[in-house]
């Protein structure tokens, strides 16, 4: 029986529109990864992700290690949340007809995360928390945000516009892109149906070695050497 990768997310989507081999070892394979050390940038960034959740939800009156740049933003969500308008580490999952199922349900085919969701009434707005540097992937946070957006729609019949605001802790910056319910995000829609059919019907799995995804590749030379076509940075 041919293996085929039953769900994605968005980074799961854009690591396999990258390279499909990469996507075969990390989630059929299930090829080891590399250790990451303690002071790596995302044991840093899962750790004050955490603490924002935290001081979000009022579990700690602590206010995150990084984060004092915007904490407009934080002690906004923390308000929202103390009102009963905000929830925070969401798991939102859906089948392949973009209806909510289960997080590990038989059928889910999307899974998305929002850091932090506002819902007011017919308007919302989803916050993405990042730490390191806000420059470089525009691309990838623009679809993400696209996806967040599709993502509160879909779950909220109600809704009729949505704020996705990804917010840069280290320095304060935040990149915000507004949506109306309508013509433009049932194009989008489409969009991300065809590219997710793509990869969970995919079979081949071909790899796309170049110098560029495979330095970056946790299965090439400089990771675990899992890939037998990895081609070593230049």
């Amino acid at each position: 029986m041919i293996e085929t990768i039953s769900a994605w997310s968005i980074t799961r989507l854009l690591e396999f529109e990258k390279c499909p081999h990469a996507s075969y070892l990390r989630s059929i394979a299930k090829s080891s990864l590399p250790e990451l050390p303690k002071d790596h940038p995302m044991i840093r960034g899962s750790r004050i992700h955490k603490e924002v959740e935290h001081y979000i939800n009022g579990a700690t009156e602590d206010f995150p290690s990084s984060g004092k740049k915007l904490q407009e933003e934080l002690d906004f969500c923390r308000d929202m949340y103390q009102e009963g308008l905000a929830s925070v580490e969401g798991q939102w999952a859906f089948d392949e007809d973009w209806a909510s199922v289960d997080w590990f349900g038989d059928t889910v085919w999307l899974r998305t995360v929002a850091d932090c969701f506002v819902n007011r009434g017919n308007e919302a707005i989803i916050y993405d928390w990042k730490t390191g540097k806000s420059f470089g992937n525009e691309v990838k946070y623009m679809q993400q945000m696209q996806l967040y957006a599709i993502s509160a729609f879909m779950l909220h019949p109600e809704l009729q516009w949505v704020d996705a605001t990804i917010g840069f802790l280290d320095d304060g910056k935040l990149r915000t892109k507004n949506f109306e319910r309508g013509a433009k995000i049932n194009k989008l829609i489409a969009r991300f149906t065809e590219r997710g059919n793509r990869m969970t019907n995919c079979t081949d799995f071909r790899p796309r070695p170049n110098t560029m995804n495979c330095k970056y590749c946790p299965f090439g030379p400089e990771g675990t050497k899992a890939c037998m076509y990895g081609v070593e940075p230049l």
